[in-house]
């Protein structure tokens, strides 16, 4: 698994700046606990969603978990992600599914006049497979990805790669993910949101967290950081806050620091969690998530 990733890195490194990407919604994070806290996960996540985030935080999962998010980012985008996985002796495996849909899209023909409506949708499955070491956890994951706007369509698959270590109160973290040759319709080929994120989280007394995250995208989408923090108030009920420079800029012209803050509650049992969190999306303004996760 080392070679694996160290391979995977190599790539990163050498990927050359090229044309635009696509499959955007392969950055919609998923988990409203991580994006509270400005969109930074590669290190704290530790459950089902960690097969978005980082696949080695999958290898901590303990007991059978399912998890469901739901984001409405604007009156006619909505975007879901379910995940599920399943510790054994050998490691943990999981499985995902991502859609993002939205309603029929008015249709003009090349003079500007009315046309049939048409639809756009994006979708990935994901399967992954994490295991803990002597010396840290490792994860992958493999996903088939689809995207169609009307009656084109173009598929491919992507791989994520991850590491995370516990070192006392501190856990660290690193992920690469959406490597993959990109989606080509017709002649055309974009590439896939590659993105390189290394990650941090700190465990206070009374299992409070702070994180931070720094991501880069290698083909031109520069650097973004984010960070935030969680505050278990009573037993089973967290407050979150944080700030993402992925939502400060998106679709503005200058900076507003007001753009990019991120808040968040949570409420947990035994068996099962409640997240919600407000996440800016530039000119959308904010939008809502909510995951609702079972353990058992």
């Amino acid at each position: 698994m080392r070679k694996l990733l160290l391979a995977a890195l190599l790539a990163w490194a050498a990927a050359p700046a090229r044309a635009a990407e696509t499959a955007a919604f392969l950055n919609i994070g998923a988990g409203a606990r991580y994006l509270a806290l400005g969109d930074s996960g590669a290190a704290l996540a530790d459950d089902a969603s960690a097969l978005y985030w980082n696949p080695a935080g999958l290898a901590t999962v303990d007991k059978h978990q399912a998890t469901a998010s739901h984001a409405e980012l604007s009156q006619t985008v909505r975007h879901d992600f379910l995940a599920y996985a399943q510790p054994t002796a050998w490691g943990t495996f999981a499985g995902g599914f991502t859609y993002l849909s939205q309603s029929a899209i008015e249709g003009r023909d090349a003079l500007g006049h009315p046309a049939a409506d048409f639809h756009a949708a994006d979708a990935a499955m994901s399967l992954a497979f994490a295991r803990k070491t002597d010396w840290a956890d490792f994860g992958g994951t493999l996903k088939a990805v689809q995207s169609h706007i009307g009656s084109a369509q173009a598929e491919t698959v992507a791989f994520d790669f991850g590491v995370r270590k516990r070192l006392d109160a501190w856990t660290v973290g690193a992920a690469l993910r959406n490597a993959g040759p990109g989606l080509k319709y017709d002649t055309e080929r974009n590439d896939l949101p590659l993105r390189l994120e290394l990650g941090a989280a700190y465990r206070l007394a009374g299992r409070h967290f702070v994180t931070a995250q720094w991501t880069n995208g290698p083909r031109g989408a520069g650097n973004d950081f984010g960070f935030g923090g969680e505050y278990r108030a009573v037993a089973g009920v967290s407050l979150r806050a944080g700030y993402t420079t992925q939502s400060s800029v998106a679709g503005g012209t200058g900076f507003d620091a007001a753009r990019g803050l991120t808040l968040g509650v949570g409420l947990s049992r035994a068996e099962w969690a409640l997240d919600y969190a407000a996440v800016p999306m530039g000119e959308l303004g904010s939008t809502h998530r909510f995951t609702l996760s079972w353990r058992w």
